[in-house]
């Protein structure tokens, strides 16, 4: 066991410097935006199809233009972290980009439907891999006061590019739409490139000289950080001797089911159906402005609301942030549920500006808590030696339930109808919250060392008494 203090490494230089690793994070999350740009491109651009000099498109084959990209998010997600430990976070990233931009020239010039869904199998395995490698390059990086704001960033970047796909639809030109939406992925092949790896990763491959190189540019030439590679080098001599592979997930029982509990809440609150086919639900619900107008509308108001979450989450803290946000979100599910369920019979609501209200507050409480945190956390509550595995099986765990809820929700609105299958996305909501208080620890402004001391006490209270003995052996 370490004999390294917390206590004596929580006195850093205070001039250290944080410009870097906000920089580093904004580049490694244009990733981030030219995934939220291939999950919103779908709300304006499949009704642009089976026009003049456009493709067509029968209802199935629209189904699978959007549930073709979590599929590839799936597949994608498979070897991310391996790749990530073997090449690098930061190729890793670079290597992303390259599928982004070219399928947005395939998608926009694609001659034929078959085309179409290549390029976006092939976009979403991109998204897959970016959920997993841009969350552990963010959280190597930071250090832990600013951990959950540069975290959330990821967020943001998504929802940005979210807005931005609907956005994108006022061009009603599906060529543009794409040539347009290219230029964020070669700005990210061309900014990143730039950027410095992760220290963790380069003392992994004992390049201390490489990765002292990279801690003086995140934090500045006045900063102590040492001792901080010090702590890197003892954490990684201590898990050498540990071969990861997913069969032994079983050996990281606490960290599996926060990671997996999370993405399952996060893909069952119905948050992709919502996205994927906006302007649909707007239309059928018979909001009093256009649904182009109420998407847009919708969009915005979760790229503020990631302002905000960014801005408590570090202050709040995670566990208030995902209580609040799946409460919240489940009523706002029972009240559009309420809504349809109305609108079917003879009654109406009177209300006309309800199903804007109640889903813009839905994506407004999912930015805040459920859309960041849950990437935040997996890579807080692993340890360092297992983080890529986990991060890698949580992230094939989110897009095989984002491609189940995607391509089965026409179904579901056909066979149950709009009324039952929100108000089970309420009920998952609701659910959520009883199992985020049980089971989420706080891991606000803690190290790994501690969250993983904080997770093994919440298991086994045992673990103190243990961690004492062993300290007492060490000395």
């Amino acid at each position: 066991m370490s004999s390294f203090d917390p206590e004596n490494h929580s006195t850093p230089s205070p001039t250290a410097e944080k410009l870097i690793q906000y920089l580093a994070t904004l580049s490694a999350t244009l990733a981030a935006v030219t995934a939220g740009n291939y999950l919103g491109w779908s709300s304006p651009a499949l009704p642009l199809y089976n026009q003049k000099d456009t493709l067509t498109l029968v209802d199935d084959e629209q189904s699978w233009v959007g549930s073709l990209l979590p599929l590839g998010a799936l597949v994608g997600a498979i070897p991310a972290g391996w790749i990530a430990d073997k090449v690098g976070r930061k190729k890793a990233i670079l290597m992303i980009g390259v599928p982004y931009l070219i399928c947005w020239f395939i998608i926009g010039f694609a001659p034929s439907p078959l085309w179409l869904f290549v390029a976006r199998f092939f976009a979403g395995a991109a998204i897959g891999a970016t959920t997993v490698v841009v969350p552990l390059y963010v959280s190597e990086i930071a250090e832990p006061a600013i951990r959950g704001t540069l975290g959330a960033l990821f967020q943001l970047q998504i929802t940005i590019g979210i807005s931005l796909g609907y956005l994108t639809g006022l061009i009603k030109n599906l060529k543009w739409i794409a040539v347009t939406s290219a230029l964020t992925p070669a700005a990210l092949l061309l900014v990143f490139l730039f950027m410095p790896e992760t220290p963790v990763w380069l003392i992994g491959q004992d390049r201390r000289d490489d990765a002292e190189r990279a801690m003086e540019r995140l934090r500045g030439k006045s900063y102590p950080f040492q001792q901080e590679l010090a702590q890197l080098e003892s954490n990684r001599k201590s898990q050498r001797m540990q071969k990861v592979s997913f069969a032994e997930l079983k050996n990281h029982k606490r960290a599996v089911l926060i990671s997996f509990g999370l993405m399952i809440l996060q893909q069952l609150s119905g948050i992709n159906a919502v996205i994927f086919y906006a302007e649909e639900l707007f239309k059928a619900e018979g909001s009093a402005l256009s649904p182009t107008a109420c998407t847009g509308i919708m969009g915005v108001a979760q790229v503020f609301a990631t302002c905000v979450s960014m801005l408590l989450i570090d202050k709040a803290g995670r566990r208030i942030l995902l209580m609040t946000s799946s409460s919240v979100m489940g009523l706002c599910l029972i009240a559009v549920a309420l809504h349809f369920y109305f609108q079917s019979g003879v009654q109406s609501t009177g209300i006309p500006w309800a199903p804007l209200i109640f889903l813009t507050i839905y994506v407004i409480m999912f930015a805040i808590g459920f859309g960041p945190v849950p990437w935040i956390m997996v890579n807080e509550v692993s340890p360092t030696n297992v983080v890529g595995t986990i991060g890698s099986a949580a992230a094939m765990l989110n897009w095989s339930l984002a491609f189940a809820v995607t391509k089965i929700f026409i179904n579901m609105k056909l066979v149950i109808g709009l009324p039952l299958s929100f108000g089970m996305f309420a009920l998952i909501c609701l659910t959520g919250t009883i199992f985020i208080a049980a089971i989420i620890p706080e891991t606000k402004g803690k190290t790994r060392e501690e969250i993983q001391m904080k997770l093994h006490r919440i298991r086994k209270m045992e673990t103190k008494n243990d961690t004492v003995a062993n300290d007492q052996t060490t000395l």
